[in-house]
């Protein structure tokens, strides 16, 4: 079985270092939205290749960081997908569950060369009121 080779690490690790740098400057949850008692955000993933990254669940608490960029989890692609907006619009209108359809703007490394990025993202996001 051929592995495909890996990207430039440079790519990955600023993206890692720009999602750090944006975490930490980030209010936490109870600041943001301080009538969420929890949110959680429920992540399928669909792609054409053969491997497809298993379902994530995301529980996110008062005290988290209120930061809804997550990078894409294929460890040979550079892209990421914000659920800022979508988090934002539904809390910020007192709704309690949005969901969506993301698809992966990176870039991935292979035997090829560098091609697009076909992942797609189908996300439900729940927010619990706090009492």
């Amino acid at each position: 079985m051929k592995l495909a080779n890996p990207k430039n690490p440079n790519t990955r690790g600023l993206m890692r270092e720009r999602h750090r740098r944006d975490r930490a400057q980030t209010p936490p949850l109870r600041t943001r939205y301080p009538d969420v008692a929890s949110l959680r955000l429920n992540f399928v993933f669909s792609d054409s290749g053969p491997f497809t990254p298993a379902p994530q669940v995301n529980e996110m608490h008062p005290p988290a960081t209120a930061f809804f960029v997550f990078a894409c989890p294929y460890d040979d692609c550079d892209g990421e997908f914000n659920l800022a907006g979508p988090v934002d619009a539904m809390v910020r209108a007192g709704r309690d569950r949005c969901e969506g359809q993301l698809r992966c703007g990176g870039q991935r490394s292979g035997n090829k060369g560098k091609y697009s990025c076909t992942l797609t993202l189908d996300f439900t996001a729940q927010a619990l009121r706090a009492e």
